[in-house]
């Protein structure tokens, strides 16, 4: 479950805001992304576009 609703990530955050992707949380770093539209609640879940593969993901996965 998402630790934001999409709401409230988009709120915080303005598409094409840049964040660090984190496949794992065990694994410190990765690629910088950039957001390419809003947040929205899938399910459990609280899902956003980005600018590479995966191209949509958990916001859980963001360094926010």
């Amino acid at each position: 479950m998402s630790k934001l609703t999409a709401k409230q990530f988009n709120d915080k955050y303005l598409v094409g805001h840049t964040f660090i992707y984190q496949r794992s949380r065990f694994l410190r770093g990765g690629p910088t992304v950039r957001t390419l539209g809003r947040a929205k609640d899938e399910g459990e879940r609280t899902i956003v576009e980005i600018d590479i593969h995966p191209y949509y993901i958990d916001i859980d996965t963001l360094n926010c």
